[in-house]
């Protein structure tokens, strides 16, 4: 879950903390969670020192150390994000992490979901 993420290295902590903030956009925008999960496989491949992680996923990489928001330009931020995924793919390893963290982000989105609508009803 995202709350085990807050335990973890500033990088899980800064991913699972965006994803918390976001969660009710998350469960519809698949942008967003292709994302939130790049950026998850990004923070594991940090902490395995002997992995680099491909040229093609630099900016994602900035973007997370730096805290960083949006890239600005909508065009520009998809053929990012698509470049990042395609050379993620070309790794078993990094597919398998990236995959894993697709499903986890879609997953926790609709807890999320599920949790405000209830805390709403509650409300009202």
């Amino acid at each position: 879950s995202l709350e085990d993420y807050s335990r973890r290295s500033d990088c899980f902590r800064k991913a699972a903390g965006s994803i918390r903030t976001r969660c009710a956009e998350l469960n519809m925008n698949e942008e967003e969670r292709v994302v939130a999960a790049i950026s998850m496989t990004l923070c594991e491949l940090a902490t395995a020192k002997h992995h680099a992680p491909p040229l093609e996923c630099n900016i994602f990489s900035l973007h997370l150390r730096e805290g960083l928001g949006s890239y600005g330009d909508r065009s520009a931020e998809s053929d990012v994000r698509g470049d990042c995924v395609n050379a993620l793919s070309r790794s078993a390893q990094f597919w398998s992490s990236y995959s894993g963290y697709l499903r986890e982000v879609r997953e926790s989105a609709r807890q999320c979901c599920l949790r405000n609508s209830k805390a709403y009803r509650n409300v009202i």
